[in-house]
């Protein structure tokens, strides 16, 4: 009797330590997917922000095999001002939106900067 009752205590010790380890597993996997989704935005700012000639513009970048669909837009910032009160001309907003099914729900994160135009023009 002690012996079906110690492996009773045992089997119901290990059944709760094996959806905990399924819960980090799923809660690791979800970090790794977040952070991969944050690198992306990081690069894309990088990359539209360093574009020669910047522009407003908006492009969508379809789905890859994770599933990440992105957003790039591109506006002019017409109201800016530095602490002198004047208006910076020629500065950019740069957003980038990451939207992704996680089968939840959709989910968006953003990431966004502000560039001067002529930041990255060669020097002649």
């Amino acid at each position: 009797m002690e012996v079906l009752l110690a492996l009773a205590v045992f089997s119901i010790a290990a059944m709760a330590l094996v959806g905990t380890l399924t819960q980090i597993a799923s809660v690791s996997s979800d970090s790794q997917q977040l952070l991969e989704i944050e690198q992306s935005l990081e690069s894309l700012i990088d990359e539209y922000g360093k574009m020669p000639q910047i522009r407003e513009m908006e492009e969508q970048i379809k789905p890859g095999t994770d599933g990440v669909a992105y957003r790039v837009l591109i506006q002019q910032v017409k109201d800016l001002q530095n602490q002198d009160g004047r208006f910076l001309q020629n500065t950019f907003r740069i957003q980038v939106t990451a939207r992704w099914d996680d089968g939840s729900g959709p989910i968006e994160m953003n990431a966004e900067t502000y560039r001067y135009a002529g930041a990255f023009l060669p020097l002649n």
